[in-house]
């Protein structure tokens, strides 16, 4: 191999020849003409050759002999056996698909799973359930990943971690099964999650009537208790609210991400966008208002948005409701008695709002929805069903849905008083993690350590794990059976889609294994399976099962809500008789908002290396989560972006890096939670600050009155923001009007100050099939994206995208081949935010492909910008002169450096799609393996083209408001031709006459025009 960094043995001095030197040199035409003599004679070394000429053959004979210049790293050798007994309806290569589904957040998802020779690789929305519709979200895409997590918990431990075996385990547990059975369950505690399985529940009610002194406990910070607590203050019972938003001409949302982190966002996505897609002048928009501390996911989305502290909401609606009453909706006299002077604690805008939005809602009665988002309290919840009551909306909008699997349990609150009683002499937690959920007044970890016996099953050995005197490892929901049911009552099976990889057990086994003292019983699949065959009774249960694992559905199971039955306000009167008024935040009385986040959740995925580096939708935060607060709140307490800065509440303490951002409320400091773990994996332990040191259980959301107590030093944080920025002064990347201006001027994208369209194709070479045969390209409307990161994290999962780390973050060199740009319009104190995908656009006149010196970036017939990675030699020219900035770079073997972090990271990694080395450039690429694959389809089906819709991209299929769409610019006909007919169709940096295949839809709001 010629190494063209040579050394100098004389003096021991290593040196860099120049090119013109080198190329003229006899020692490198000797090497050349004996080991690429093709090349060598190409060549023809005479005096003054042209860098381009001897970069493009040196470059391109190396690579035919896999010699990386930048690195010289060979590819590993690798072997494949064969099947020695290949199963019956496995052909190698092809995919087989599953359906299944998960417990992912807050929400049930019906899943397809892609399963790669046994093994799943892929993660997608099951189009037959009415949750998912063919999409999913960051979270369930991430789900996988988990899956091959090399820090899952593979045998029982000990207390200290010490590692046991199954054997020793159960000759524990048996016999502490019998002995409480005998005792009646006295002593017992056991800590459950909010999963709504229905065989769950069912073995939860067997364990009581085996157990009946024990006690249940829930442990779920995603669980909505304040919703469910403020449907059981109107007498509703257990129930859920499920809303059918493509129904909705008004949405008015209190502190509410239903787009974003809340229940059902996978479904409420859909909806929402479904009534802001544009075709024409005439059609119509819905109108979504947003009240909350800071930016959410829905937030973002709305047309109108007002920043209010979070202990306000409450006040705000009530605001409303006494609006509502004066413009003459009959509001019921248990609310309007306590309405007061509530809009008194509102700005005139504030205030101006509330009687706009009363307006609006009175226009659209029986077509619009009030919002309460989960940390609000209970009477809120309250007030706002009974608003939506009021104007009609309950039965037609809003629907009330009984929790048929619904058990009464108490919280981590009534918990830490009953293990510090000493009434708990055994503790149980099946999947949870109360010791770091805990708010930390109650000083779980010293009562949990204080408890006689206590046993947790988890994936990871976690926070619990380390004080709990038994950890059991607990199967992925891919390893086990299990049955989910969503909001508005439809059944799913949870289908394994793999034999456990570790000698791990699911919550099912684990809690029949309680009940009946013995692990050798029934499996998982017989106690699910029997269940539904108790349940339907009727001889044909062989073929439904059949049925419903194949379509994933139970079916004859959703549910139409339980009607528009009439509050009953007795218990919401007594509840606003004791109110209190909020207390303004100010610089010296602070409120601290606790959200979840929108990469972690509550802490669940931290240990995701995809979601812990996946940017934050607003603040563009990677492996970190931060104070996050106003520029007039930072000036004020003089506080600079990075700054670690000291938080106090009552008598707790956090340090914490502060972050300034637009959209906060002013003296209202929002603080992801989920990070600052001290246990639970490498990628959890290493990231970011626990929000939960300065929660207290009295005020779990909101903490009113907190002090800044000065500046500790500073603090990196890893905001990819400002990478690849493009100018959005100087070049109006984006285009954003009303829908009244679109319906004045249709061709509003067409800027007057750009260089206008060719009428015809400028290019500097003639298309090579330009009218016949395929022509792909991609239409995104930016109307309907709501910046969810679905898409980016469906692509790292497709494309075998690696991670870089915090450290490489900061450096610019992440991988994504998506990138969410987010910009802000209108003024610093009251933004609107503007998202916008983007990743190659696949220029037809491309500025990457002309400056390769190697031809590794090329054009294809089909209109593709293809990367041959075997000629790349890293110059990274075409992406210094690439005006999107969306080609990565390999810096260092990432890939390389995952897979030796993570050995199981190779059965998850899709088989088809290369997975690059150190020194090449790489991007994305339309997924070009589901397109050849749909190709192939469609001439083994003897088809003469591939139907439109066939391929779908994994950015498409994932996308929950299905803003982006793919196919053949050739067909006139197609999904993407119609899109990109369309005048709101616009190209991005159109005037450099790039001619991207990537074209958007330009975004539209719907104010109201009172506030426009």
């Amino acid at each position: 191999m010629t190494n063209l960094d040579q050394s100098n043995e004389q003096s021991g001095k290593k040196y860099w020849r120049s090119l013109e030197e080198l190329a003229n040199s006899p020692e490198l035409e000797k090497t050349l003409k004996a080991e690429f003599p093709r090349g060598a004679a190409e060549l023809e070394i005479t005096p003054g050759v042209g860098r381009r000429k001897f970069l493009g053959v040196v470059g391109a004979s190396m690579a035919l002999a896999g010699v990386n210049l930048t690195g010289c790293i060979r590819k590993p050798r690798e072997s494949i056996l064969p099947y020695t007994r290949r199963p019956e309806d496995l052909v190698p290569g092809r995919p087989m698909y599953f359906a299944t589904s998960a417990y992912i957040g807050s929400s049930v998802m019906g899943l397809l799973a892609t399963s790669t020779e046994g093994r799943p690789t892929k993660l997608d929305g099951n189009p037959s359930h009415p949750q998912s519709l063919g999409s999913s979200n960051a979270w369930a895409q991430a789900s996988l990943l988990e899956l091959y997590n090399p820090d899952r918990s593979r045998i029982p431990a000990k207390a200290g971690g010490e590692n046991s075996n199954w054997e020793e385990f159960r000759s524990f547990f048996e016999p502490l099964s019998a002995s409480l059975k005998s005792a009646g369950g006295k002593g017992l505690a056991l800590i459950v999650d909010s999963t709504p399985s229905p065989t769950l529940s069912f073995l939860l009610k067997e364990i009581r009537a085996a157990y009946p002194q024990a006690k249940l406990y829930l442990d779920d910070p995603l669980f909505a208790q304040n919703a469910a607590d403020g449907l059981k203050m109107l007498g509703l019972g257990a129930a859920n609210l499920y809303y059918s938003l493509d129904k909705a001409d008004v949405i008015a949302s209190f502190d509410a991400d239903f787009l974003g982190t809340g229940e059902n966002s996978v479904v409420y996505s859909r909806m929402f966008a479904d009534r802001r897609r544009i075709l024409t002048e005439n059609s119509t928009m819905n109108r979504l208002y947003a009240l909350e501390p800071a930016y959410t996911i829905t937030g973002m989305a709305a047309d109108h948005h007002l920043r209010l502290q979070g202990s306000q909401i409450g006040e705000a609606l009530l605001a409303l409701a006494g609006e509502l009453a004066k413009q003459g909706l009959a509001i019921a006299p248990e609310i309007s008695a306590k309405v007061g002077n509530a809009s008194a604690a509102l700005s005139p805008a504030g205030q101006k709002l509330v009687v706009t939005l009363a307006q609006d809602l009175l226009r659209s009665k029986g077509k619009s929805a009030i919002f309460v988002g989960p940390r609000q309290p209970a009477w809120v919840h309250a007030v706002a069903y009974a608003m939506n009551s009021a104007l009609g909306n309950v039965g037609a909008v809003v629907r009330a849905h009984t929790s048929e699997d619904y058990l009464e349990s108490g919280d981590l609150v009534a918990l830490a008083a009953a293990l510090k009683s000493g009434e708990v002499q055994t503790l149980v937690s099946v999947g949870t993690n109360p010791v770091y959920n805990a708010p930390a007044d109650l000083g779980m970890a010293e009562l949990i350590k204080g408890v006689a016996t206590s046993v947790q099953l988890s994936y990871y050995k976690d926070e619990t794990a380390k004080v709990a005197k038994w950890h059991v490892p607990m199967s992925h929901f891919l390893e086990a059976w299990g049955d989910l049911r969503s909001t508005d009552g439809t059944v799913s099976i949870q289908q394994p889609l793999i034999a456990p990889l570790f000698d791990t057990i699911s919550p099912l086994e684990f809690l029949a294994t309680l009940l009946t003292g013995k692990s050798s019983q029934k499996g998982a699949y017989e106690v699910v399976k029997g269940y539904w065959a108790k349940k339907s009774a009727g001889s044909s249960f062989e073929k439904d099962w059949n049925r419903w694992l194949h379509d994933g559905v139970i079916s004859n199971t959703t549910s139409s809500g339980v009607g528009s039955t009439a509050p009953t306000l007795a218990g919401l009167a007594a509840a606003l008789n004791t109110l209190k008024p909020a207390l303004p935040a100010s610089k010296d009385a602070l409120e601290i908002s606790f959200s979840i986040d929108n990469s972690v959740a509550d802490g669940r995925y931290a240990n995701n290396g995809w979601l812990q580096e996946v940017p934050d939708t607003l603040s563009k935060l990677t492996w970190d989560n931060a104070a996050i607060m106003s520029q007039k709140t930072a000036n004020d307490l003089g506080i600079g972006m990075g700054d670690l800065i000291e938080l106090s509440h009552e008598d707790r303490k956090l340090v914490i890096a502060a972050f300034v951002s637009p959209g906060i409320a002013d003296y209202t400091i929002t603080i992801p939670l989920g990070y600052g773990r001290t246990f639970g994996g490498l990628v959890a332990t290493d990231a970011g600050f626990n929000a939960n040191l300065l929660r207290g259980s009295a005020e779990p959301h909101f903490a009113t009155g907190a002090k800044f107590s000065g500046k500790k030093g500073t603090y990196a944080l890893a905001s990819s923001q400002t990478h690849s920025l493009i100018d959005l002064e100087a070049r109006p990347i984006v285009r954003e009007a009303t829908l009244e201006e679109f319906r004045k001027n249709p061709k509003f994208v067409e800027l007057k100050e750009l260089m206008p369209r060719p009428k015809q194709k400028t290019l500097l070479w003639d298309e090579p099939n330009p009218t016949g045969g395929y022509q792909w390209g991609m239409s995104i409307d930016l109307n309907s994206c709501t910046g969810c990161n679905a898409c980016t994290v469906a692509c790292q999962a497709e494309n075998n995208i690696p991670i870089v780390g915090k450290e490489r973050v900061l450096n610019g060199r992440e991988m994504a081949w998506i990138r969410l740009d987010r910009y802000f319009t209108g003024t610093t104190d009251d933004p609107q935010t503007v998202l916008q995908p983007m990743m190659c656009v696949h220029c037809e006149n491309a500025p990457c492909e002309s400056v390769c010196p190697v031809a590794a970036t090329v054009h294809s017939p089909e209109g593709l910008n293809d990367m041959v990675y075997n000629r790349c030699i890293g110059t990274r020219y075409c992406a210094n002169n690439c005006p999107y900035k969306v080609r990565r770079f390999n810096f260092f073997a990432f890939g390389k450096e995952n897979a030796e972090a993570n050995p199981l990271l190779s059965m998850q990694q899709n088989p088809n799609v290369t997975v690059r080395f150190r020194g090449v450039m790489e991007k994305c690429t339309y997924c070009v393996q589901r397109i050849n694959r749909g190709k192939i389809d469609a001439k083994v089906a003897g088809k003469d083209k591939v139907v439109d819709g066939a391929i779908v991209t994994a950015c498409e299929q994932v996308c929950p408001t299905k803003a982006i769409v793919f196919g053949d610019l050739n067909d006139p006909e197609s999904a993407v031709s119609k899109l990109k007919s369309l005048s709101r169709d616009f190209t991005v940096l159109g005037e450099l006459n790039t001619q991207p295949r990537t074209t958007y839809l330009a975004k539209l709001r719907n104010p109201n025009p009172d506030l426009a």
